[in-house]
């Protein structure tokens, strides 16, 4: 088959997921929107390793993104929609998967898809028309039910309109069965981390000797940090260990949360909190071994939409997780089936700093944790059997229906 991949962050994940189609014999062109910095990359450029059949493009506009301006923000999606659908026309699939993708901009790739004749998978990261929502509600207050009503309507629409649709997690596709989008039409393939990529390290690796981690408790936030989530809880946890004097918070961070947390970063003592950029992707594995615990945090009210990817990468690199979310998100309840760390409610700031504490208290603890979270990444993550599981929700859409059977059939055998 020739397959579309447009992944418009550039997460590691689903970089793996292309490369996998390709190894399999595939012709696979991936692209991503190169101008979207706020969120850190994968391995987005081709390496020796992979197949000839694989195609890596990042993709480019004319204006400058800004994610989170209300002015210019619609005007960069359907731009770079435009280049999406180019792409894909150069390219002629047969399917098209598309992950991460603001509406406006989904909507000129499906048309364009559907055009070409090809099948169009939505690959469903988040409730884009709640999300949407959760934003305008802090921007413009009441006047957000105007774009909810905007968003809500187009989502349904695309929804339906796709041939195939993917949600991350059971909640999703709950949620839009309530909008009677067609149950046939919808599969649940939870995310995962590339294994590969981010491996265990010691603890006293090299990025742990330059930050001047080793021999002091260390905790960590690494990944897009917005307002969904909780900066203020970092900055709770920092002056905390200030007045403990025996730990520290390193943030690695890009988004409005971070600049929130930039901003505040003078009402705690100096040592307690350290700022950095995202780290180049190669040294994620150092990055995170370079911690006892790694954090994930998630609003309330977020937790319908959205299920925060970098809890995924820190089971990979085997330690323990404090996670701030509510109970019934998928992370949350990822983090209580590996028994991979501590997860507590988000909008309790005492109950996460004695979680906090409990860890602090117990370096055995921690370990045990760490352990658990690799094993159960080990046997949640293995990229050929979630592979087989995309065939799979394809295999009545597809053209080349008896070749991908054939497929599924011999990679799981």
């Amino acid at each position: 088959m020739r397959i579309f991949v447009n992944e418009f962050c550039g997460h590691p994940f689903q970089m793996e997921l292309s490369r996998e189609f390709a190894r399999r014999g595939h012709t696979v062109r991936h692209v991503y929107f190169a101008d979207n910095h706020s969120t850190p990359k994968g391995r987005t450029t081709r390496n020796a390793a992979d197949p000839e059949t694989l195609q890596v493009e990042g993709l480019h506009i004319q204006r400058v993104f800004q994610k989170h301006s209300l002015l210019t923000r619609r005007q960069a999606d359907l731009e770079y929609g435009r280049a999406a659908a180019a792409s894909m026309e150069q390219f002629r699939p047969d399917v098209v998967f598309s992950a991460n993708m603001p509406l406006d901009a989904q909507r000129i790739l499906l048309k364009a898809t559907h055009r070409q004749r090809a099948q169009f998978v939505f690959w469903m990261q988040d409730v884009y028309s709640v999300a949407a929502t959760f934003v305008l509600r802090k921007k413009v207050g009441p006047l957000a039910s105007l774009g909810k009503l905007y968003f809500e309507r187009l989502e349904k629409k695309l929804l339906r309109q796709s041939d195939a649709i993917i949600c991350i997690a059971d909640g999703f596709a709950k949620y839009i069965q309530r909008w009677r989008i067609p149950v046939e039409k919808i599969n649940v393939i939870e995310n995962w981390a590339p294994l590969d990529e981010v491996q265990p390290t010691p603890r006293g690796n090299r990025w742990a000797i330059e930050q001047s981690t080793v021999g002091k408790f260390c905790f960590l936030y690494s990944g897009t940090l917005g307002m969904k989530h909780r900066p203020e809880r970092l900055l709770e946890l920092a002056a905390h260990l200030a007045q403990r004097g025996d730990a520290r918070l390193i943030v690695i961070a890009g988004g409005a949360g971070a600049d929130w947390l930039a901003a505040h970063a003078h009402t705690v003592p100096a040592g307690a909190l350290t700022l950095l950029p995202f780290q180049p992707y190669e040294r994620l594995s150092e990055v995170m071994g370079a911690a006892d615990v790694l954090i994930t945090l998630l609003d309330a009210e977020a937790g319908i939409f959205a299920v925060p990817s970098k809890t995924l990468a820190y089971l990979c690199a085997a330690r323990a997780i404090l996670l701030a979310a509510p109970p019934e998100n998928a992370a949350a309840q990822v983090v209580a089936r590996a028994r991979a760390g501590l997860a507590v409610g988000s909008e309790s700031p005492e109950e996460f700093l004695r979680a906090a504490d409990q860890l602090l208290a117990d370096a055995s603890l921690c370990q045990q944790y760490g352990r658990n979270a690799r094993a159960y990444a080990e046997r949640t993550f293995q990229i050929s059997a979630i592979a087989d599981r995309f065939f799979a929700a394809i295999s009545h859409i597809c053209p080349a229906n008896a070749e991908v059977h054939q497929i599924v059939k011999g990679s799981s055998s």
